[in-house]
């Protein structure tokens, strides 16, 4: 459930999951592709759906499959911190992308050159391997 949830619901009651509304781009054999904004993502349908390009659909990402660095680098977007909530181990990060999107990331706490406040820019990215459902309307 955790790691394939089949629903949006069953996404969001167990553990946290940023639902992003996100448009198809294309695909390279089972891994569909999409923008969350200027976010790259990699999703997996458990149906075998492939949208039609430019097809929006909900892509959810676990706080802890987003990366984030000080630096911008290729297949990173901009997110602006607008919270830090200390998890013991890990560091919660509230940030926006643009267009407004809300996003949650996990951080680990002791991670070398970390060191972001409220109100600075994450450069964001999809953790390699992560397992992005396409979750259903």
């Amino acid at each position: 459930l955790y790691d394939r949830p089949a629903t949006k619901f069953v996404a969001s009651f167990i553990g946290t999951m940023n639902l992003l509304q996100s448009r198809f781009v294309g695909r390279d054999g089972d891994r569909l592709h999409f923008n969350a904004g200027a976010l790259p993502l990699e999703a997996t349908s458990e149906t075998g759906e492939a949208p039609g390009e430019g097809a929006v659909r909900t892509i959810g990402v676990r706080p802890e499959d987003l990366l984030a660095a000080t630096e911008a680098a290729t297949g990173t977007a901009p997110a602006r911190v607008s919270s830090i909530v200390f998890h013991g181990r890990t560091l919660r990060l509230h940030a926006e992308l643009g267009q407004g999107i809300p996003v949650v990331i996990d951080a680990p706490r002791r991670a070398e050159g970390f060191q972001f406040s409220v109100g600075d820019v994450a450069h964001i990215s999809l953790r390699r391997g992560a397992n992005c459902p396409m979750l259903p309307s």
